[in-house]
């Protein structure tokens, strides 16, 4: 047998554990990580009570780290030498058990870094609510925690609703959100971490990408260089259509508020692989938002043409969860992303002072996406708002209807 036979095995980045009858409650007291020492599992519990995650090494009387939430709060604890040790942890108020039925708790393993990581909602730094960073072994000292690195069994003594979404990968740095070309990124940028390439987008991200991104994907083309000037003074003027059409959308989400519109200009057919139609320029202008919303689950790429706008991360969609624990702001040029895991609940909002915010919004579902569910689910007053996508106008006739305001503003 090779090296490679014997040491190395294929494993998915991502599994779903799912109960044998769909919708049932998924009894399950033991989950093994995909690669030892290391992983994110996440589930939404069928009952609201108190409930333990623990990780250990298999055989009677092993090592055993132990996450236990509760309505007051959560605590782990150490199992070593016979006997239980709390540990020290960084821990948000928030961080018991969710007033959402529907919230994911998620438990991230990482004995690379040697950390262990407990949030809800999205898995991700952001939406981390409590850590415990093991202490590095003293010179000339054993390991204590040496056996994480061959951990593998995590017991979970709640009954979990729907399924168990395990990841080979631990929760361990905060996505990038800007995405540039390959030959712009450097060795200083992949050391921030800020910024990331196409390459590293989930791959129904990377085929919208490379849609938009190009130099002449663009609004200011020479057959109209006033274009992006043009939708400006058409939200200013009151007989422009832009401004029409938006005092028209005041009550799109409910109670009548104009800044909580925009517009959406649809690009080409509904191809069936998208909620609506996949491509759709936005007109955001300043001051205006949306309200809190996903994207049906699909993988979704935003370039922005003109102005800036501010994107609101949530952990998930919930009226318990109001207040985003991240934003960003996106300039002219800039390209982000959305996956049905992470960046898919957000509000937009144009915080600029003087220019509308344009932009190209790109949506797909991926190919393993059997759902298709066609609205974006949203956060009205006292329930989950559905929002079919629509069409305020096809793109051409925008075009032409802009270029003739155009021309008689500046005759």
């Amino acid at each position: 047998m090779s090296h490679s036979e014997k040491d190395f095995q294929s494993v998915p980045a991502h599994l779903v554990i799912a109960p044998e009858t769909e919708g049932a409650p998924l009894a399950v007291e033991d989950i093994r990580l995909l690669v030892k020492g290391q992983g994110t599992i996440g589930f939404a519990i069928a009952e609201k009570s108190g409930f333990f995650v623990s990780v250990r090494n298999d055989g009677w009387g092993a090592p055993e780290f132990r996450w236990e939430i509760g309505f007051g709060g959560v605590s782990l604890s150490e199992h070593r030498d016979g006997e239980w040790h709390a540990l020290n942890l960084i821990a948000r108020p928030d961080s018991g058990l969710d007033p959402d039925p529907d919230c994911l708790y998620w438990f991230s393993f990482d004995a690379n870094n040697r950390a262990l990581r407990y949030g809800k909602g999205e898995m991700r730094l952001g939406c981390e609510l409590a850590r415990h960073e093991l202490a590095k072994p003293q010179k000339d000292q054993p390991d204590l925690y040496a056996w994480l690195k061959e951990a593998q069994t995590v017991a979970v003594s709640a009954t979990i609703r729907d399924e168990v979404d395990l990841w080979r990968d631990p929760v361990t740095i905060e996505p990038p959100m800007v995405v540039i070309p390959h030959d712009r990124i450097t060795m200083e940028d992949i050391a921030h971490g800020k910024v990331t390439v196409p390459a590293n987008l989930t791959p129904t991200c990377q085929i919208l990408y490379d849609n938009v991104a190009g130099e002449n994907f663009r609004l200011d083309t020479p057959d109209f260089p006033q274009f992006a000037q043009a939708i400006k003074e058409s939200i200013a003027d009151p007989d422009g259509w832009c401004h029409r059409t938006l005092v028209d959308k005041a009550n799109e989400f409910g109670k009548p508020d104009l800044n909580r519109t925009y517009l959406r200009i649809t690009l080409g057919q509904n191809q069936g692989d998208s909620p609506g139609v996949p491509f759709v320029m936005e007109i955001w202008p300043v001051g205006h938002y949306s309200p809190i919303h996903d994207h049906g689950g699909a993988d979704a790429v935003i370039k922005v043409f003109h102005g800036e706008i501010t994107a609101d991360l949530y952990p998930m969609l919930s009226h318990h969860h109001r207040e985003p624990f991240g934003s960003a702001t996106f300039v002219k040029g800039d390209v982000t992303w959305i996956s049905p895991r992470l960046n898919q609940v957000h509000r937009l909002i144009n915080r600029g002072k003087e220019e509308p915010c344009i932009t190209i919004q790109c949506y797909m579902y991926a190919e393993t996406n059997t759902t298709h569910w066609p609205y974006f689910d949203y956060l009205e007053d006292n329930a989950i708002g559905l929002f079919a996508p629509n069409s305020d106008a096809d793109f051409l006739e925008f075009k032409a209807r802009m270029k003739s305001e155009w021309d008689k503003r500046h005759p």
